[in-house]
């Protein structure tokens, strides 16, 4: 009996090992020790269903076995409830794997407010950058594929409304963080208006969520490098994280991280100086789960090899 016990164990023991794999040991770049890596779960979206809670957990599945600190966890219009947030939130507290919340409703969007507080009460519980982000740019730029900056009338909208949300968001102990995407870097002040008169305009509780690639492959007008880098020095200090993003020399988002039109060497230092840790791998998504595991894997080999690892 005791045999047949032992031989039933190993057998428990020997499915369990098969059914989750162990957990990598953390990216860490020799150059910049002090950043985390992360991943965005949509950079899974065609495999995994942003809105489903399985989909979310093999993702952080995936982090877990890859090396990875925390994710980014797309709820687009704040779909999962509280009691599912808490579920992820355990689930990757198991993983060690922090989480950063994310909706995607503009400043302008009709819906924002909807979205946005139920959006505030699900990033709460999860331990991480601390963040709830949306985007800046919305349904005003989606209406129009030609527009490319705020009018004087939507940069007071939207400054009023980015105003509103960071001060609730810090009562709750977050901060409310805005994505560059569409909008022109600048304007021209009178009636022109792009990400740099946002956050000039904006209070201080405004954070920023950095996209790397997005002044030159997402900006419908290409941003120059000096007024990208001038951009992010001025306001590295309320960088919250950071999207790892590469834009290639058409232009475009790569599926492998790679050498980028701003230097990530540039981003990292002052990362580094201003302490922002938290940076997250987005790559434009392959057809297939097995290739979209090993763009990361190649986007890792890249970074550890420019940077030590």
């Amino acid at each position: 009996m005791k045999t047949m016990l032992a031989i039933f164990s190993l057998l428990l023991f020997g499915v369990l090992l098969m059914g989750s794999a162990a957990a990598a040991p953390k990216i860490v770049l020799k150059q910049y020790p002090d950043l985390k890596m992360g991943l965005l779960n949509n950079n899974f979206a065609k495999q995994y269903p942003l809105n489903k809670v399985e989909s979310v957990k093999k993702v952080i599945d995936l982090a877990s076995e890859q090396g990875f600190w925390w994710i980014e966890v797309c709820d687009p219009m704040a779909d999962f409830t509280l009691a599912e947030c808490k579920e992820l939130a355990a689930y990757a507290k198991q993983k060690s794997i922090e989480v950063a919340y994310r909706v995607n409703v503009g400043l302008l969007d009709p819906d924002f407010w909807e979205v946005f507080s139920r959006g505030l009460a699900n990033a709460g519980v999860f331990d991480g950058p601390r963040t709830i982000r949306t985007a800046a740019p919305g349904l005003e730029f989606a209406a129009d594929e030609k527009k490319t900056h705020w009018t004087f009338g939507e940069i007071q909208k939207a400054v009023k409304t980015a105003n509103q949300a960071a001060n609730l968001a810090k009562a709750f102990g977050l901060q409310y963080v805005v994505e560059n995407a569409y909008e022109v870097i600048k304007g021209d002040g009178m009636s022109k208006f792009g990400t740099a008169e946002l956050f000039g305009m904006a209070n201080s509780n405004l954070g920023f969520e950095f996209d790397t690639g997005n002044f030159f492959c997402t900006s419908r007008v290409w941003t120059k490098l000096a007024d990208a880098q001038a951009f992010i020095e001025k306001y590295a200090s309320r960088i919250a994280y950071i999207h790892l993003k590469t834009s290639g020399k058409d232009h475009k988002p790569q599926q492998v991280l790679g050498d980028n039109e701003l230097d990530f060497a540039i981003i990292f230092a002052l990362a580094t100086k201003h302490s922002k840790k938290y940076i997250a791998f987005e790559l434009d998504q392959p057809d297939t789960l097995e290739q979209a595991i090993e763009n990361h894997r190649k986007s890792i080999a890249y970074l550890t090899g420019k940077f030590g690892g």
